[in-house]
């Protein structure tokens, strides 16, 4: 008795329920007019006409093929698909990427026959699906689609796709929907822990006794108690992944909220991407101000409409960016809503959400990345990230937010 092996039968795209059943009619009709082809006794063609063969004890003829190994067996059943079957484009695509191991498996002993055995290049993926669309006789496009569709769609669209109630190009946008969709339930659950660690903390009662200009260490992050344009502190910033600057509104809400010019521009010099959050009124003075990079501007949208003086947070935080290479930004204009228990863990009247600061860090930025904010404030840079695992240098020239920050944070050194 020939023997089915799984993995060869696996290969070969199922006949649809109508499609069996007219082969299997056509075969108790005419008998089985194809000879069923073997290799060292596993069927490797003809493995439905085999099924109804033994099925209704219909007799058929054997063909024995020979080839060198396993790897061109599998090349050869796949191939030779392509040349009997009315295939979809899907089930074109789905055959020649069966044939993705065949080609880089006879590249590699290629190679090693030559005695030129080498590490893959970058190229070497591309090169590979380039081949596979050819084979399929499909755009190397849909073969990268089919790729991702088959690691990620559901049984059910794979259905669909298989009797062609939904075309390639639909079953993509619709895992692609899905992936966003969870990515962003995924960084809502991250803004939810990280919030509620910091609502969490310790309150702690920490303070320096004697506390000089200069830099300190808080935990995994820095603070320079001292002014932005201090030579001291430029020096000491490493070169970053993004700024972040909320620079006074001359609002007049505070005493630090008066004649303020900006004179940063320095920033652009050290980090890949400056944010900065020129305020209302004053946006027109900052942008007069500055010779940055203008690239492009954020929105982000407070929907309870909590406000937290003049220049506070209002109801849309305006943040323009800057830099030298234009970043990849996914959502210019965002919605958050600020908390009861935010509005009074510290008076600072210039504060940013926490939320507001998460989306930005999240969109700039990586874990391990390098930050910095010249207007600490209150801390919330700095303690935001210390939960999302960046490391900030940042600077405040106010002794009293400068102490409110170690409170907050519960440590400093001087460096």
């Amino acid at each position: 008795m020939l023997q089915v092996k799984k993995e060869f039968r696996d290969l070969i795209p199922a006949l649809l329920p109508d499609e069996f059943n007219q082969l299997e009619q056509n075969c108790i009709k005419h008998g089985i007019q194809d000879s069923i082809k073997v290799w060292t006794g596993y069927v490797i063609d003809g493995h439905n006409r085999y099924e109804i063969a033994q099925k209704h004890k219909l007799k058929f003829e054997i063909e024995e093929l020979h080839f060198e190994n396993e790897l061109k067996v599998r090349e050869w059943m796949i191939l030779n698909q392509f040349g009997r079957r009315n295939l979809s484009n899907y089930q074109r695509s789905i055959l020649a990427l069966q044939l993705e191991d065949v080609f880089k498996e006879n590249a590699k002993a290629k190679q090693q026959e030559a005695g030129q055995l080498k590490q893959k290049s970058a190229e070497a993926p591309i090169e590979t699906r380039k081949e596979l669309a050819k084979v399929a006789q499909v755009s190397h496009d849909t073969i990268a689609k089919v790729k991702q569709i088959e690691q990620k769609a559901s049984p059910e669209i794979k259905a669909k796709l298989n009797t062609g109630e939904v075309s390639i190009n639909q079953a993509y946008k619709e895992i692609k929907k899905e992936e966003k969709q969870a990515q962003r339930e995924q960084k809502k659950q991250e803004l939810k822990n990280t919030i509620q660690n910091i609502d969490n903390k310790e309150k702690y009662n920490f303070a320096i006794d004697n506390l000089q200009q200069g830099w300190y260490k808080v935990n995994n992050q820095f603070l320079y108690f001292g002014s932005n344009t201090d030579q001291e502190f430029i020096d000491f910033l490493p070169a970053a992944k993004f700024v972040f600057a909320d620079p006074p509104y001359n609002a007049g809400v505070d005493e630090w909220d008066y004649n303020y010019k900006w004179e940063l521009d320095y920033l652009q010099d050290k980090a890949d991407v400056v944010a900065v959050t020129p305020g209302g009124w004053n946006a027109c003075n900052f942008y007069k101000e500055t010779q940055m990079n203008y690239i492009w501007e954020m929105f982000c949208w407070i929907s309870n409409g909590m406000t937290h003086g003049r220049c506070g947070y209002a109801n849309v935080i305006k943040t323009s960016i800057f830099g030298n290479v234009k970043p990849k930004i996914s959502q210019d204009f965002w919605k958050i809503s600020i908390r009861v228990s935010e509005t009074e863990d510290t008076q600072h009247k210039g504060r940013k959400p926490y939320e507001f600061m998460f989306y930005l860090l999240d969109v700039f930025t990586k874990e391990s990345d390098i930050v910095i904010d010249p207007f600490a404030g209150s801390g919330t840079t700095l303690i935001m990230c210390e939960q999302m695992n960046r490391i900030s240098y940042n600077a405040e020239i106010n002794e009293q937010y400068c102490r409110l920050i170690f409170e907050r944070a519960g440590n400093a050194v001087k460096i």
